[in-house]
């Protein structure tokens, strides 16, 4: 693969320990290797990459091959850089919408940085080394097979003191055995760090290009103050010097993942654009809501992109153009599953004429039937706010936020105030309606 991959995903050891969790298949076609991955987590969507890129006289036969292996179903194009996504827009004009999710971006750093931890922005990391150095006794091994067992019940204690994504941390258990069933095959490099004869942390990886190595896998008993920013600098310290840069992987936009990534101080993050193929719909919807709300294209393209789905777009049409919209997105509260309606919109010449009040309608007639508790919605203004009331809606004296880097609100967080329409017997609770986007 030339000289290799460019982002995490690429890496051979990923796509192999990962095969199960993301459904993995592969096959060449003309002068690519296709890998395609469907999940239930992607809603019958089939995700392919294109590797090494997409740069190649020979896509339009490939995209054509992906076409009919797709089907009926929408599908994305995953993994692109920066420049596969301009080869699309110059080679395939209005044919996909792009998107760029923040939580899948690699974080990259200068190795050198992690062997010395140098410099006034990494101090505290240098200074947990210090304290982890004069603390304890501790010692540096290779990886080897032998300490896999100890490695497992080491990963065990740290999944035990996680909250939360216990699905996401039981795929991650079954990838590292996949990884230690095949470790010599898949040429793996690893250390582990031990406080007298205790297994404190271990991390493993491979190479993806030439200059470039992989941390596939760092599990740490934090109960030993500075134990993470030990095992990363000695393991930088043993790399092969021909490795200029480390990539620590994406942080899966979890909030506390993604501080301690930034914390090492990225020299840049590897974003990783996807692109859907534009429907005749989706071109109609893009332009209706541009005309409605000034949005910029690629924003519209990004929400759409994770957030739209056929079944939950509720449209009236004239003379076959879409003049009328809303998007039902379902999100995950504290109360339960309710059905967020955002970009309601009708074209101006098609107002005065009850659509937008039947689109609504027909999203709160979905949320029903998905025995979802409630529907909610931000009004832009006083006057929208009394248009809504007439559904139900009732203001909620307290903000909504969305555990997602593409904004749903309004634009403006202090004005993000929803009103709720409750489709079950609830109590709503007095605070922030926090909520985390179905994508």
């Amino acid at each position: 693969m030339r000289d290799g991959g460019r982002v995490c995903d690429h890496a051979f050891a990923n796509l192999f320990a990962w095969q199960h969790t993301f459904g993995n298949q592969w096959t060449v076609c003309e002068d690519r290797l296709i890998v395609r991955s469907r999940t239930a987590a992607h809603n019958g969507f089939s995700q392919y990459m294109i590797l090494p890129d997409v740069q190649t006289p020979q896509l339009p036969c490939i995209l054509q091959q992906i076409k009919e292996d797709a089907g009926t179903r929408p599908y994305n194009l995953i993994q692109l850089s920066e420049s596969d996504k301009m080869h699309l827009k110059q080679h395939f004009p209005d044919t996909f919408m792009f998107d760029n999710p923040r939580n899948m971006a690699d974080y990259v750093y200068d190795v050198n940085d992690f062997r010395t931890f140098r410099g006034r922005k990494l101090a505290a990391k240098r200074n947990h080394v210090n304290k982890f150095m004069s603390r304890y006794p501790y010692r540096y091994e290779t990886l080897v097979p032998d300490l896999f067992d100890e490695c497992l019940r080491l990963e065990r204690v740290w999944r035990s003191e996680q909250s939360g994504h216990s699905d996401q941390l039981g795929e991650e258990e079954r990838a590292i055995r996949a990884f230690f069933d095949h470790y010599l095959e898949l040429d793996l490099t690893g250390g582990a760090l031990f406080v007298e004869d205790t297994l404190v942390a271990f991390t493993f990886g491979s190479p993806i290009n030439a200059q470039t190595f992989d941390i596939h896998v760092e599990k740490a008993d934090i109960r030993y103050d500075g134990v993470f920013p030990m095992i990363s600098q000695l393991f930088a310290q043993h790399l092969p010097s021909q490795y200029q840069y480390v990539n620590r992987e994406e942080d899966l936009g979890l909030p506390g993942l993604r501080q301690s990534k930034l914390s090492y101080q990225p020299l840049r993050l590897e974003d990783k654009f996807c692109a859907r193929p534009l429907t005749e719909d989706l071109r109609q919807i893009t332009r209706l809501w541009r005309d409605c709300f000034h949005d910029e294209t690629t924003f519209i393209h990004s929400v759409l992109s994770r957030h739209y789905d056929e079944s939950r777009m509720f449209v009236r049409k004239a003379d076959g153009t879409i003049v009328s919209s809303c998007l039902l997105i379902p999100c995950d509260t504290a109360i339960g599953k309710i059905g967020y309606l955002y970009a309601i919109s009708t074209a101006e010449r098609h107002r005065k004429k009850g659509l937008a009040e039947q689109v609504t309608r027909d999203a709160i007639a979905y949320a029903r039937s998905q025995h979802m508790q409630a529907v909610a919605l931000i009004p832009a203004d006083e006057e929208l706010q009394r248009y809504y009331a007439r559904f139900g809606f009732e203001p909620h004296p307290y903000p909504m936020r969305f555990a997602n880097d593409c904004d749903l609100g309004t634009g403006d967080a202090t004005k993000d105030y929803p009103m709720v329409l409750k489709l079950q017997d609830f109590t709503l609770p007095m605070e922030e309606l926090f909520c985390t986007p179905e994508r």
